[in-house]
């Protein structure tokens, strides 16, 4: 075992490598990921609670739809349809190394970004999406606590 290896679980992980994996859609292709802010609330008479912000996920858009088609079917239906969403961040190898599951994850705005005749950078497309349960993932087939996630995928599927 190297040095640098065995060191390894003490060195800070960059944010530049990740994968993001939206249960029943093909693969994102993000580019940035917002996580939500988790807090603790209630107190000594109520039970504790934890409530969370928006998840934010951008792109580079594609002729895919699958995005817009999620949240358009939240926006029509009575019932948005939820999903799980798997945030994976990886090591300089491309391996697994810390990830994030967050559960019944549903469309609360879309946005494109605007176009500019004088520019040549990508369309960005933002879906923001409410989650109703957030826990750290170990990366293994069937994430932290073995229910309702989408497969694991091999570390050669990347988003960014």
């Amino acid at each position: 075992m190297t040095e640098g290896r065995r060191d390894a679980p003490r060195l800070p992980l960059g944010n530049m490598r990740f994968r993001v994996e939206i249960e029943g859609l093909p693969g994102s292709g993000a580019v940035e990921v917002f996580f939500p802010e988790a807090r603790i609330a209630g107190g000594a008479r109520k039970a504790r609670t934890a409530h969370y912000g928006s998840l934010i996920v951008r792109r580079g858009l594609t002729v895919s739809r699958d995005w817009y088609d999620w949240w358009d079917a939240a926006r029509r239906g009575k019932r948005p349809p939820k999903k799980t969403v798997r945030i994976m961040l990886l090591d300089a190898a491309g391996d697994d190394a810390s990830g994030w599951l967050f559960k019944d994850a549903a469309p609360v705005a879309y946005q494109l970004s605007p176009l500019n005749a004088l520019g040549n950078e990508p369309v960005i497309e933002t879906l923001e999406l409410a989650v109703g349960h957030f826990a750290a993932d170990s990366g293994a087939p069937g994430g932290s606590d073995g229910r309702n996630s989408p497969p694991k995928r091999s570390a050669g599927k990347r988003s960014a």
